[in-house]
């Protein structure tokens, strides 16, 4: 193997191709359209009107600020972003674990590029990948900082954790993890001087925020206090009394126990369920003898992955919902045990070396080529936007992604239910709508009829909702202009 071929130079450029190779299909997410319209009010209007927009605006004040420097667009700027972070996040996780284990960087380097879980989201434009890159960045600051414990080099990793939060405020919570780490690897006549650099400004910080919460001295509506509101526990009772109500007599008394257990296991399901083959490295590793030493060796990511595990739980027992990529950081922080079980089963088994390779690399392919037919008919609708109708507030949009691709301004205008959006309708308040109808919405048809619409176009899509555009049945007053100018 030349030289100049390293696991941490591998990492980074394996992940940047990766993301290249992603990107190719040129659709962009719900959620990418959100920080994307965000960054472009923070460009015209400022940090202040794109909070009003999105409460935690960083990243896409991020991607401004880096499409002012580039000329790129928001969006081209925004992935270049993400490329570059996801990149960095898995060249720092290699490199942590190659200055504690050497012998499993390589493995650890093919375990972070092939993790379906890991690595799925590459096309999409996501927040997450910021907080990966400085969360590895803190990790790998940390173990550095652990071989020479100065101040300068705490700070630097508090520091690292805190920009981790400008993208994800959970990050935060990493911290204990640090602070657990030391408070149980430290040599015993270093241990206090070490816990009061790793740990002394980020518990001051943290005990300043408790205070405020406690207080009501933050502000209604704020990112932090949400995430805080989360540990209340009478939200949790509120919805345990309300599965009592539906359940059997005898099983009532049981409706926290219910709720807790059910919204639990929904993490297992979601970890498993995206780590594919690579259960058999895992099940190599714990079936090993060494995984109290692995576990000692690596002992920060092993923190970080109990530390998480306590953020889900917390996440999932207030909302029962868990999305997918809020479990990478799982797989983050087990890369370097998976590493670990490949090598050994590399060790046990030597012929098996090049058909893992081989597997590896068709995973990491697999995990950014998809062969299902593509989103293009939000695409095809917002073509048709651009081509025959206008961009108006009496235009209803329930289809972001349409608009987008219509290349209309985004409107921070609250969703409707059907309910509503009929009162609207019979106010006479909009004279064309957007919308995105779910497979599952069976009666949209007769609510459309009722509603009195007439549908324009339909925009499908076999395994996704339909984008319909609709209209008014009855003609609309003089006095109330059409925003529709369809081509006759």
């Amino acid at each position: 193997m030349p030289r100049w071929l390293t696991p941490v130079g591998a990492a980074f450029a394996g992940s940047l191709l990766l993301s290249l190779v992603a990107r190719l299909p040129g659709l962009i997410n719900r959620d990418g359209i959100l920080y994307v319209n965000v960054a472009q009010v923070f460009i015209e209007a400022g940090f202040g009107a794109a909070q009003e927009v999105f409460s935690w605006p960083f990243f896409p004040a991020l991607i401004g600020i880096f499409s002012r420097i580039t000329g790129l667009d928001p969006e081209s700027a925004g992935y270049l972003l993400n490329a570059l972070f996801m990149a960095g996040a898995c060249a720092l996780l290699v490199a942590g674990c190659r200055r504690q284990q050497p012998e499993t960087a390589w493995m650890v380097c093919l375990t972070t590029l092939a993790l379906p879980g890991l690595n799925e989201y590459r096309n999409e434009l996501l927040r997450e990948y910021g907080c990966w890159f400085f969360t590895m960045l803190a990790f790998w600051l940390a173990i550095r900082w652990s071989e020479r414990p100065r101040w300068p080099a705490a700070l630097a990793v508090q520091a690292s954790l805190a920009i981790a939060a400008l993208f994800r405020p959970e990050a935060l919570a990493l911290l204990a993890a640090l602070i657990g780490w030391q408070a149980f690897t430290a040599p015993r006549g270093e241990r206090l001087r070490r816990l009061a650099m790793i740990g002394a400004p980020a518990l001051v910080g943290a005990a300043v925020l408790l205070i405020l919460y406690a207080t009501g001295s933050l502000a209604q509506g704020n990112r932090l206090a949400g995430d805080l509101g989360r540990l209340d526990l009478e939200r949790f009772n509120l919805k345990a009394q309300a599965i009592a109500a539906v359940l059997p007599e005898f099983a009532q008394k049981n409706a926290h126990t219910i709720l807790l257990v059910g919204s639990l296991a929904v993490i297992p399901v979601k970890f498993f369920g995206k780590i594919g083959i690579f259960l058999v490295p895992l099940l190599a590793f714990l079936t090993g003898r060494q995984v109290r030493q692995a576990l000692a060796v690596h002992a920060p990511f092993a923190w970080g992955f109990g530390v998480h595990l306590l953020v889900l739980a917390v996440f999932v027992t207030d909302l029962q919902f868990l999305a997918g990529r809020y479990v990478a950081p799982l797989y983050l922080m087990g890369a370097p045990f998976l590493g670990w079980g490949l090598l050994q089963l590399v060790r046990r088994i030597p012929h098996w070396r090049w058909p893992i390779l081989a597997t590896a690399i068709i995973l990491m392919f697999a995990n950014v080529v998809s062969l299902s037919p593509g989103k293009t008919h939000f695409v095809d609708a917002g073509k048709w936007l651009s081509a025959n109708a206008t961009d108006s507030p009496r235009v209803y949009i329930e289809s972001g992604r349409a608009a987008y691709y219509a290349g209309w301004k985004h409107r921070n205008r609250p969703p409707e239910t059907r309910n509503t959006l009929a009162e609207a309708l019979s106010r006479g308040e909009y004279d064309l709508l957007v919308l995105e109808v779910s497979r599952e919405e069976t009666g949209f048809e007769k609510w459309a009829e009722g509603a009195g619409l007439r549908i324009v176009q339909r925009f499908a899509h076999s395994g996704n909702d339909d984008v319909i555009v609709a209209e008014p049945a009855h003609p609309q007053p003089p006095n109330a202009p059409s925003s529709t100018e369809r081509s006759r």
